[in-house]
């Protein structure tokens, strides 16, 4: 009596090409890996260069800021010796007006 068996045969050769191709969609894998990691380094470096850019106009901003304060600071000090120096001397000319105002109303008073 022979007995029968059901069900599918798989030759070593079908096993031995089944392996193989796994072994090259690894072989894509792993290359498509590196390649992805080689981009996320990019990325990474990418985005610590763009901190410190930040960083750097930051200081850049800040700096401008106090530029911007100190030139306001100094012209408004300006504008007000300026000022200073209108009010003395409207204060010394007065004295000089009125005495010459009293000088000629006294001269040409009589």
């Amino acid at each position: 009596m022979e007995k029968q068996t059901t069900g599918v045969v798989i030759t070593l050769r079908e096993i031995y090409d089944s392996v193989q191709n796994v072994g090259d969609s690894l072989k894509r894998m792993e290359e498509k890996l590196l390649h992805l990691e080689e981009k996320s380094l990019r990325a990474v470096k990418a985005d610590e260069s763009s901190r410190e850019a930040l960083n750097v106009s930051r200081d850049a901003y800040k700096l401008a800021k106090e530029s911007s304060e100190a030139i306001q600071s100094y012209e408004r000090s300006r504008h007000q010796q300026r000022q200073w120096f209108i009010r003395t001397l409207i204060a010394a000319v007065i004295p000089y007006v009125v005495s010459c105002a009293i000088g000629l109303f006294y001269m040409f008073g009589k």
